[in-house]
């Protein structure tokens, strides 16, 4: 079973990139945990395995600001960012919203 990684800015529907992480069909991943300091996912399977990935330098690059151009930063950005995705994909009247 692979991990894929999507910028949700820039591609919602196609992966930057894709990582195996279980090595049999039958092992079913159960488990992602996602270091809130550090770039690195651990995913664990049915098994007990373990894999610990580290996103790529390439791939945690920031685009460039535009000239003239003032843009936000920091956690409550981000949050807005999510929100706003994830308000595409939920259902209306879900618990979620009420």
């Amino acid at each position: 079973m692979p991990a894929h990684v999507f910028d949700l800015n820039v591609n919602k529907l196609e992966p930057l990139c894709t990582q195996l992480v279980v090595t049999r069909k039958k092992n079913k991943t159960t488990h992602v945990q996602f270091n809130p300091a550090d770039p690195v996912i651990i995913v664990g399977d049915e098994r007990g395995l373990i894999t610990c990935l580290k996103l790529s330098p390439n791939l945690r690059k920031k685009p460039k600001e535009k000239k003239g151009q003032e843009t936000k930063k920091g956690p409550e950005e981000e949050i807005a960012k999510l929100e706003k995705l994830l308000s595409l994909v939920r259902q209306p009247g879900s618990k979620e919203e009420q």
